[in-house]
């Protein structure tokens, strides 16, 4: 084969580009794979290599597919689809030699670029999209102009890119929405939020070490206080020991709970592939495709997999009112285990005379019985309940919430779990709250006669500090992990607050406007110009609609090259010549308007010495090809050259 062509780097350099914000998501030996053979392009165009033959690129072909297929387990799907488009930018450069290949290869970046979509779709990859974009196009332009300078074409990638955005902006409110997403196109493939339909004791502990976005909530109005953020996500009714399940699904709530003063917010969740939605307790009204069910969790119709925007409407003070019948499944319990969990709650209960007075009692044992509030728990022997409670003594938060929850059925008095989030940081420069998985947390209701449901979080009876000041003050420093331990921060840590604060205000603007930007939206904004998206006939309307466009911006544009190339055709003299003084503008010799091409060449001659020769030899050809009938082909192909050789800098 003949060596490469050395324009095949600025190929590669788009595609790594390109893959860059893949990388996270890429199996090790793909990346590998890549870097590897873009290292051998590079060495190849340096030492005029000949490439591999046929028999290696197909032996290379078939192990990279074979590779992908056993690492991910199929070929067609969303990270084997990207590994194969990173197994394709590795190879492809191996046998780009014709135009054609050159082509192809800048269009597996246009593709890879895509891809970042499917992963995210926050404003940093948005950002990073529009400049592989940037540079993929002008790569595009070198490929199919190899003389023209690479300034030249990131500047014309830039103007194209310019010229689109009108037309992006109106696809973007009129192109049929896939529900939920800016693009319609993120997706997710498991669960981030690590709450699922059970909770073991154990498991939220080692969530806090996730310091990834949970959901933001954006208030209209005050935010919550502190002690009132808990966030309502699934309801476990199904008491197997340690373990509780989502057990029963609650019937869908008919008639909403009413109180005074109602949080009226939104909140932008982060996908996590289930169902329920979280919401600041307690919520009063179901968003769109949604449900509120009777134990006032939120779930959706459809498995949330990429970041959407949900308004929502909730009161922190309630009364839920009298207990349903299919609400007493609250006092079930395992027939058998945990004895002297059981036997306790029961001398409590024979020596209260409220059921306020065992709740107090409970509290009460885990704040004189030495509990510690820990993220290291210790393992649980064959009766978790009681060796937590009796002997162990140490446990996160759905340690103390179950051992809580079974004591209160074991009294007699109705009880549930709930998972979701306590906390969350304000924005010192929005008015909304920032909440990670860090911040995930398990609290108790109990059903109380004229209180109806009522939170009790056992965890305040033994780290008071959890509720209002967050979990960095409630366990000891050398548990926490480095992003919520105050010892990982230096002297710039107030600077990297502001600067976090400030990016995640940003984030928040672009979230509401772009992301927030539903198919609900969508349809309301074009039911202001008489098409309704719930009709075959709205649908044809805005089909047409994006024809028209395509064809009237088909219009533009095509005069606009008309008009140019007519003009060039008119004059190609003064068309140059007005370039040629444009070169000289821009360094620092403009031209008067009154000022002709004789009088302006002798002006710069005196101004630099060192341009004279050329400029006079540039304005003689002018002259003669504009005013003159000594002109011909000649002299035009000499003007034209001399005019975009000039570099006046020099």
């Amino acid at each position: 084969m003949k060596p490469y062509d050395k324009n095949i780097i600025p190929i590669i350099c788009a595609l790594a580009i390109a893959l860059a914000p893949q990388i996270p998501h890429l199996k090790p030996w793909v990346v590998g794979w890549c870097i590897l053979l873009w290292s051998y392009m590079f060495l190849a165009v340096r030492y005029g290599w000949a490439g591999p033959g046929k028999v290696t690129r197909f032996l290379l072909t078939a192990g990279g597919f074979l590779g992908v297929a056993v690492s991910y387990g199929k070929i067609l799907g969303g990270g084997a689809f990207i590994g194969l488009l990173a197994i394709m930018a590795g190879l492809k450069p191996l046998e780009t030699k014709t135009h054609r290949d050159k082509m192809i290869a800048v269009f597996i970046a246009y593709f890879i670029v895509i891809t970042s979509l499917f992963e995210s779709e926050n404003l940093a990859i948005t950002i990073y999209m529009f400049l592989s974009v940037l540079i993929s196009t002008a790569v595009l332009i070198h490929v199919n102009h190899p003389s023209g300078k690479l300034k030249a074409n990131v500047k014309q990638s830039a103007k194209i890119m310019v010229q689109a955005i009108p037309l992006m902006i109106l696809l973007f409110f009129l192109f049929p929405r896939l529900q939920g997403s800016l693009w319609g196109l993120a997706r997710q493939k498991t669960a981030h939020t690590g709450f699922t339909e059970s909770l073991n004791m154990g498991d939220i502990s080692k969530l806090v070490h996730n310091d990834k976005a949970a959901f933001r909530a954006e208030f209209s109005g005050d935010l919550p206080e502190p002690a009132k953020r808990y966030w309502r996500g699934i309801v476990l009714w199904r008491c197997e020991g340690a373990r509780w399940h989502v057990g029963i699904r609650a019937p869908q709530l008919q008639h909403e709970t009413k109180a005074a003063e109602p949080y009226e917010y939104s909140v932008i969740i982060e996908p996590h592939n289930k169902r329920w939605l979280f919401a600041l307790d307690l919520p009063s009204n179901a968003p769109g495709r949604s449900i509120l069910l009777d134990d006032y969790s939120l779930r959706l119709n459809y498995n949330l997999r990429h970041k959407q925007r949900f308004n929502l409407r909730s009161y922190t003070s309630y009364n839920t009112g009298p207990l349903k019948p299919w609400e007493r499944t609250a006092l079930k319990l395992p027939a058998r285990g945990n004895e002297n969990a059981r036997e306790l709650a029961l001398l409590w209960a024979l020596e209260a005379e409220t059921d306020e007075q065992i709740i107090e009692s409970a509290l009460n044992y885990f704040k004189e019985n030495n509990f510690l509030y820990t993220l290291n728990p210790p393992l649980l022997g064959s009766n978790p309940i009681d060796d937590f409670l009796f002997n162990k003594k140490q446990g996160y938060c759905e340690h103390f919430a179950s051992a809580f929850a079974f004591l209160m059925r074991a009294a007699g008095i109705p009880a549930r779990l709930v998972g979701g989030y306590l906390g969350g940081k304000p924005n010192l420069y929005g008015n909304f709250i920032s909440v990670r998985q860090s911040d995930a947390h398990v609290w108790v209701e109990v059903w109380l006669q004229g209180k109806g449901w009522t939170r009790v979080d056992p965890t305040y009876a033994v780290a008071p500090s959890r509720i209002d000041q967050g979990m960095e003050t409630a366990v000891s420093a050398d548990e926490l992990p480095g992003f919520l331990s105050s010892g990982q921060q230096g002297v710039f840590s107030g600077i990297q607050e502001v600067i976090r604060n400030r990016w995640e205000a940003i984030n928040a603007k672009w979230d509401s406007f772009f992301i927030g930007y539903s198919y609900d939206d969508q349809k309301s904004f074009l039911l202001r110009f008489g098409i309704n998206l719930e009709t075959l006939k709205g649908k044809l309307k805005s089909l047409l609609a994006i024809v028209a466009l395509i064809i009237l911006s088909g219009i533009i544009l095509s005069l606009r090259l008309f008009r140019k190339h007519h003009v060039g055709r008119r004059d190609p003299v003064q068309r140059f010549y007005i370039r040629f003084c444009s070169k000289l503008e821009k360094a620092g010799f403009p031209r008067r308007s009154d000022q002709g091409p004789r009088d302006y060449a002798k002006e710069i001659g005196q101004k630099k010495r060192s341009l004279k020769e050329r400029v006079d030899e540039i304005i003689d050809l002018y002259i003669i090809l504009r005013y003159t009938r000594r002109g011909n082909a000649n002299y035009m192909k000499k003007y034209v050259f001399l005019v975009n050789q000039f570099n006046p800098r020099h």
